[in-house]
């Protein structure tokens, strides 16, 4: 059949209105559904194990955008746990549009993640030293066992408000004498959980920002978040508690940087990095100057026998990478590596895709990750009840932050 060109424009427009007709009910959410994207990585397990439970839209450059019911987002939790060994493992969108936006920047983060972003010279040796030789791995050990008392850290739980509500009255407690630092609880509108960040102030260049992160939610199983046992020794007690310690020394020797630290305990991170991504998109929306990142997600389990500590090369800046290597290599004198942890694994991808660069130090190869985190058994004597473990990564944090906040 031979079409007229008005028949042939008619039939255009029709394909064309039918088109944007189905793009216009992707970007529709039924009642009880969020907006998540995930590695596409994920699709064939989900395609198995969670069918019926979400509906795909779109894959681009390994993202994938889906809808999935709010309800079962720590079902999706534990399968990306099960089945790829990350902690989080997607991230929770506020819109398709939002969604959208983070599968189309993919490209550009892959380029900018390649560039440096400060001064990663090391010259700060004599003072380094000095701090690192006050790590004390029982002090570590201490703060672990007490959030892992909690019932659960979990973000709609108040045993989750009362434990963030703790990392910030003991960070307040080891900076009490400094007038300059400031403890805060940083509200979200939609869940009872706060995330805690801790601010030293930089003497000449305080819009610059160093962030040393972790989250201090925990979860255990896929149903009964609010009322299920999930102490989280290593997810993530281990590196709050290691973050406490670089806190603590930090105060012991009245250290002034000269551009701005902050210490960030995100909340949700275990339902889809939602703590981190609210934080990151206003430090973004607001100009602020991040020049570096890294999250301490899991430091008290020795999985790898190779390796002590393992640099994630995924969603990741590779120049802050090597120069955390040169780190250890200075100033912890540990063996360490390359390991990859997939889309969405902790809170440094919520930096990472808003432009800022990010690096994740682990405690072993995902595929030598400690099996036992989103469980009941999540508690210190996997770790033979010690931090010596942890103590690795504070003498990294105290490296970190002192080199690049110089």
């Amino acid at each position: 059949m031979k079409l007229s060109w008005l028949g042939s424009m008619t039939l255009c427009a029709a394909l064309t209105f039918n088109t944007h007709a189905i793009e216009k009910e992707h970007q529709i959410l039924e009642e009880g559904e969020i907006w998540v994207t995930i590695g596409t990585d994920a699709l064939p397990v989900l395609s198995k194990e969670f069918a019926g439970h979400f509906k795909k839209t779109e894959s681009r450059d390994g993202v994938t955008i889906l809808k999935v019911k709010d309800s079962q987002r720590e079902l999706l939790s534990e399968l990306m746990h099960d089945n790829f060994h990350r902690c989080g493992g997607f991230m929770v969108e506020e819109s398709y549009e939002e969604a959208k936006r983070t599968m189309n920047g993919v490209r550009k983060r892959r380029w900018v993640n390649k560039h440096l972003f400060a001064d990663y010279s090391i010259d700060q040796q004599s003072y380094v030293k000095e701090m690192v030789l006050k790590v004390d791995d029982g002090k570590i050990a201490q703060v672990i066992e007490h959030l892992s008392s909690y019932h659960n850290r979990y973000y709609k739980a108040q045993s989750g408000v009362d434990s963030s509500l703790w990392i910030k009255s003991k960070w307040e407690e080891l900076a009490a004498n400094r007038a300059d630092v400031t403890v805060e609880a940083w509200e979200h509108q939609k869940f009872p959980q706060p995330s805690i960040i801790l601010t030293i102030p930089g003497s000449t260049h305080p819009d610059e920002i160093v962030v040393i992160g972790g989250h201090a939610d925990s979860i255990a199983g896929f149903w009964g978040g609010a009322t299920r046992r999930a102490p989280g020794a290593d997810d993530n007690a281990s590196g709050i508690a290691t973050m406490t310690e670089i806190i603590r020394i930090a105060m012991e020797k009245d250290y002034h940087p000269k551009k701005t630290v902050q210490f960030m305990a995100y909340a949700a991170e275990e339902v889809g990095l939602v703590g981190s991504k609210l934080i990151a998109q206003k430090y973004k929306s607001d100009n602020k100057h991040v020049i570096g990142v890294i999250q301490l997600d899991m430091t008290n389990y020795k999985g790898t026998d190779e390796f002590d500590i393992v640099m994630m090369q995924d969603f990741t800046n590779a120049a802050q990478n090597t120069f955390l290597g040169e780190l250890i290599d200075e100033y912890v004198h540990v063996p360490w590596g390359y390991s990859k942890c997939g889309y969405g694994c902790s809170d440094h991808a919520s930096w990472t895709r808003n432009g800022y660069p990010a690096s994740m130090p682990h405690e072993a190869t995902m595929q030598d990750g400690n099996p036992h985190i989103h469980t009941d058994r999540d508690v210190i004597d996997q770790s033979e009840g010690h931090a010596g473990h942890a103590a690795h990564f504070a003498k990294l944090g105290l490296a970190y932050m002192v080199e690049m906040a110089k």
